[in-house]
């Protein structure tokens, strides 16, 4: 009997107020012929217990119980044994709309070259109700491959992979682990093409708890250094993180590729990244900022930044941050009078 053409994979840690309703929007399905991986990571919320009764009603479900290892390991392992030619994330705390997946395999047979397509989706709260209707992912592989050079350009659990174009990619790697779709469409991006289709047909929720949110800060530092790689694949030079299981720092980048300055470049787009948010000024990537602030090259917004250390009343920060930014004016008024 022939297999699925399409795999569903589903990471699942502490979802229980939610994924029964995520999973019957996959059930709902006006395309049906799928089987439907979900891993438990280790949960302690009876998560695994209410996909087992769903599981008892459909043949589709495969559950899969682990220790928590994280999501990087859960989904490779759904990876690893998905058998369709097409493989479907999705979320444990979101919803399909019914079409979404007959739109998106539609467009994959019709689109050879596509290695993946996501969807445009509504933002949900916590409770389901809509926070914001009118967010825009770009579509056409030009504009997105485009987007892909500044930032994410797909939204992560609408997206529908050609799952041997995903795993020529190599799938997704444990060191990325606050951005690993990101790092993941860069590194498939240069094996196929990308594209998202026009149609609303995902609901996201968005919630304070979620780690999109909670680690913000690490996923803009994680994805700058994405970014870096892909450039150097591009520039005919090795990925310098290739096997790594964690990422080195800003500090380490120049030893491990053999040139000078790269970390400090590394290092200032990330502070102009992070200039504005709260758990970066916060956290250890003030470091980064701090760094970059005490260069000769100018940081548009430092200033800024200081200013929004004492309105989150961080005096001290802000005393240091100031300090780099004079110290970067002087060196750098010391190589113009030295030229």
């Amino acid at each position: 009997m022939p297999h699925p053409p399409l795999t569903v994979i589903m990471p699942m840690f502490n979802a229980a107020p939610f994924v029964r309703a995520a999973v019957d929007s996959v059930l709902e399905q006006t395309f049906t012929d799928f089987d439907f991986l979900i891993v438990d990571d280790g949960s302690t919320d009876g998560s695994a217990d209410i996909v087992r009764d769903l599981a008892a009603g459909d043949a589709r479900i495969q559950l899969i119980v682990q220790d928590n290892q994280g999501i990087v390991p859960s989904l490779n392992r759904m990876i690893a044994r998905a058998q369709g030619r097409y493989i479907a994330r999705m979320d444990a705390d979101d919803l399909c709309l019914p079409e979404r997946f007959a739109r998106q395999i539609a467009c994959l047979e019709a689109r050879p070259e596509l290695g993946a397509v996501g969807t445009q989706f509504i933002e949900i709260d916590a409770r389901g109700a809509v926070r914001d209707a009118h967010f825009r992912h770009p579509v056409g592989s030009d504009a997105v491959h485009a987007q892909l050079l500044m930032g994410q350009p797909l939204a992560n659990p609408t997206v529908m992979f050609r799952a041997d174009a995903l795993r020529a990619a190599g799938g997704y790697r444990a060191a990325f682990r606050y951005c690993e779709d990101y790092d993941l469409f860069l590194r498939l991006s240069r094996v196929a093409r990308l594209d998202n289709l026009p149609d609303v047909l995902f609901h996201y929720r968005r919630s304070a708890g979620q780690m999109s949110v909670a680690a913000n800060a690490r996923q803009t530092r994680q994805s700058v250094k994405a970014r870096f790689a892909h450039h150097e694949v591009l520039a005919g030079r090795p990925d310098p993180f290739d096997g790594l299981a964690t990422l080195p720092t800003v500090d380490q980048l120049d030893a491990l590729v053999g040139r000078a300055g790269v970390g400090a470049a590394v290092g200032r787009e990330i502070a102009l990244r992070l200039l504005h948010n709260r758990r970066a000024l916060r956290g250890e990537e003030f470091a980064i900022i701090t760094a970059a602030a005490a260069s000769p090259a100018r940081l548009p917004g430092g200033w800024r930044a200081v200013l929004r250390c004492l309105r989150f009343g961080m005096p001290l920060r802000a005393a240091r941050l100031a300090l780099a930014l004079v110290a970067g004016a002087a060196v750098a008024a010391l190589e113009v009078g030295s030229a």
